[in-house]
């Protein structure tokens, strides 16, 4: 029978094996597995939303669970029932499932009988043939007979082997099963519904951190959305008593002769109006690496023994990707990353990583001492902001839209009575003041300047679903005539203070800003987005970026004069 019990153990072990995701505690196991890499719980019922596992993943996963000695998941049925019962015995579990796969006695002799060599037909059944030797006993010649206790120790040998190949491979971050979402937006970079139906919009899902004690927080914002990747009051959500280290991510989108001083200090204006206790303030890049290990050093020094960290911000704004920076400088860290894209929401559960992945970036070289053993980095799901204008597009226009490189600002003109617009997405009219300003556009998004009464028009015909130059949005005439429809958001009167220097920047929450230019005694704008939301002013960013007026516009139409 000994043939029978190991090739029914070999069947349960011969799989790819998942790195389960990481418990919030080492001491206890979560009741429902996460996708390692965005933290969602995995389930069978949904398809294409986050935490989905077809029925062969679903089996690999509690396969692999039982192999380390982890409780199967029940619920795993053809129906793709995603019911989890109390946890079980894990070692009773792996018996049960090596005996589901052994053939009884009547079955082993029943498959025998119907072989036709009768040499094969003694050697399967266990009689004595002259001139055979057993492998098994190589000296005498005589067949090996192994007692039932000789049989469960050489399964156990077995299964110890292959348990400590999973846990070596674990360790190393290989061999991990990932959720459908993830897979898609790994290699695809898409998902295969509207993004927006997984984000988490209310912060506070956030407040648990108020009871959490012995606590770091990293409060992470886009320095290409400012204020709008900022959340405003969040000391009232998570508790003022925290120390704050405030990351302003994304300085790589940013032109290269940017003042980093000067930035700073302009940054620390939104700082004020979090109510945080902000211990330091730190401009990075973590798609570049840029500031990364100034920033990890800064960590190291402020966190006390035994201190969790907590990755906190708006969607999108590069939580994640500053996670896999710091495991990028770490030694052996790259095979634990998680995912991160650059569609919003990516993360969407609290996922834990033990700070002795972090070796030489948050914890010494020589391995994390005894009081961080038990200590984790924490991703946590953004929160979106429902004023932002990215809400309002498809998976494919935030390809058009979101800034993913390094941004070429140019300076225009605006004539009075003239439109800048934004595809339909945002428009600037200058409705009283001097003859003409100048603005410098920071946007991935090509503008198109018209007069006023052509901008109506346009805006018109989008709205009746013609193809317009607008874009985006994009698609057929059902989706034009879908999104909504741009309303006046503000209008602001300024005074130019330089010819050549910015007064103030007009925000876009999410696709950019226009800073305007020129020394003018009073100027009034009126500015439109869809719905009227996700638009404001504030001082300039960059005063000095404006550069001599572009000879054309980008629909390569001149300028006017």
């Amino acid at each position: 029978m000994l043939p029978r019990q190991l090739a029914a153990s070999a069947i349960n072990c011969a799989i790819s094996v998942q790195k389960y995701s990481y418990a919030t505690s080492i001491r206890s196991i979560p009741k429902s597995p996460q996708c390692p890499t965005c933290g969602a719980a995995f389930q069978t019922e949904n398809s294409g939303a986050p935490g989905y596992l077809n029925e062969q993943k679903w089996r690999q996963m509690n396969q692999a669970n039982v192999v380390k000695g982890l409780p199967e998941i029940e619920g795993t049925s053809e129906s793709g029932s995603t019911e989890i019962p109390g946890l079980v015995n894990a070692k009773a579990r792996k018996r049960s499932s090596n005996n589901a796969n052994m053939l009884s006695d009547e079955e082993y002799k029943s498959i025998v009988s119907e072989i036709d060599d009768p040499e094969l037909q003694a050697v399967f059944s266990g009689e004595k043939i002259s001139g055979f030797v057993d492998p098994n006993d190589m000296q005498t010649g005589e067949p090996k007979v192994y007692s039932e206790s000789e049989q469960g120790a050489k399964i156990d040998s077995f299964d110890t082997l292959l348990a400590a190949r999973v846990r070596r491979r674990a360790e190393q971050g290989r061999d991990r099963v990932i959720c459908q979402r993830c897979y898609s937006l790994k290699h695809y970079s898409r998902v295969d519904r509207p993004w927006k139906e997984d984000v988490v919009s209310d912060p506070r899902v956030l407040r648990f951190l108020q009871h959490k004690s012995n606590t770091m927080i990293v409060v992470v914002c886009d320095l290409f959305d400012i204020p709008g990747s900022l959340i405003p009051h969040l000391g009232d959500i998570i508790g003022a008593r925290h120390p704050v280290v405030l990351v302003a991510n994304k300085v790589d989108l940013l032109p290269k002769d940017y003042h980093e001083q000067r930035l700073l200090m302009w940054f620390k204006r939104f700082a004020k109006g979090l109510e945080l206790n902000i211990q330091a303030i730190h401009l990075v890049s973590a798609l570049k690496n840029l500031g990364v290990r100034e920033l990890a050093a800064d960590l190291t020094t402020r966190r006390r023994p035994g201190q969790n960290i907590y990755m906190v911000g708006r969607a999108n704004v590069g939580k994640s990707e500053l996670i896999n920076a710091l495991l990028r400088i770490s030694i052996g860290g790259s095979a634990h990353k998680v995912l991160a894209s650059h569609i919003p929401g990516t993360t969407m559960g609290l996922s834990g990583i033990p700070l002795r992945r972090f070796v030489k970036a948050l914890v010494p070289s020589s391995g994390a001492q005894s009081h961080d053993r038990q200590s984790y980095l924490y991703d946590t799901p953004g929160v979106f902001s429902n004023k932002s204008i990215i809400s309002y597009l498809t998976n494919e226009e935030l390809k058009l839209a979101v800034c993913r490189k390094r941004i070429k600002p140019f300076s225009f003109i605006l004539g009075l009575d003239q439109s800048l617009m934004l595809g339909g997405l945002g428009r600037i009219d200058l409705v009283e003041g001097p003859s003409r300003i100048f603005v410098t556009i920071y946007s991935n998004i090509r503008p198109h300047f018209t007069r006023i009464k052509r901008a109506d028009d346009l805006v018109e015909r989008m709205q009746a679903g013609e193809k317009t130059i607008l874009q985006p949005p994009v698609g057929d005439a059902e989706r034009l005539k879908w999104f909504p429809r741009q309303e006046l958001a503000l209008e602001h009167e300024f005074e130019g203070l330089h010819k050549q220097h910015a007064t103030i920047d007009v925000v876009f929450a999410g696709i950019g800003w226009v800073a305007i230019n020129g020394l003018f005694p009073r100027a009034k704008i009126r500015v439109f987005s869809p719905f009227g939301t996700g638009v404001c002013v504030r001082p300039p960013m960059m005063p000095f970026e404006f550069k001599q007026a572009s000879p054309h516009m980008s629909s390569q139409r001149k300028t006017p004069s």
